[in-house]
């Protein structure tokens, strides 16, 4: 009789035993056959990763070009500049002041401080600006001439007035 090894491992050669013959040869064991076909050129469980992420790019880049171009600005609630525009007024502007033209509705830096205005005159470097209320004691450009284009801080898109009776405004 054969002593043990010391290990607990028989001397003994391993003998590897072939599958039964039922489950044949070749074929899969869970019952699935590849296909020999090829896989279709679009598949969408292919490619809805790589459009998911497409469109939470353009989303985050859209949002943060809204961002930087439009705000919004309240207009202070004594100023009566514009008929249209009356004080405390909420106003979503185009910082970038792409549509500025001649009628434009404007904030601009003059030297007495924001004011809210309209477009005269443009010229090439520079932005004349007249108040639509005459009896108003903002002074425009009449008063201290034409302003840089580079004073001109805002264009309004959109103005929403105050309520009836609201006493708010910044």
């Amino acid at each position: 009789m054969a002593q043990p090894h010391p290990t607990g491992l028989s001397d003994e050669p391993l003998v590897l035993h072939a599958a039964p013959a039922r489950y044949g040869v070749g074929m899969a064991l869970s019952g699935t056959v590849p296909s020999r076909s090829p896989a279709p050129l679009l598949q969408p469980t292919r490619y809805a990763k790589w459009v998911r992420r497409f469109g939470l790019v353009t989303s985050i880049l859209v949002f943060t070009w809204f961002l930087l171009q439009f705000g919004t600005r309240w207009v202070p609630a004594g100023m009566n500049t514009l008929q249209a525009v009356p004080g405390g007024s909420w106003c979503i502007v185009d910082r970038w002041s792409i549509g500025l033209r001649v009628g434009s509705q404007v904030f601009v830096d003059a030297p007495v401080g924001v004011l809210l205005s309209t477009v005269k005159e443009l010229g090439h470097d520079t932005v004349t600006i007249e108040h639509d209320v005459e009896a108003t004691v903002w002074p425009d450009s009449r008063s201290f001439g034409p302003l840089p284009l580079s004073k001109v801080l805002a264009t309004v898109i959109v103005v929403f007035p105050p309520d009836v009776g609201a006493d708010r405004g910044r």
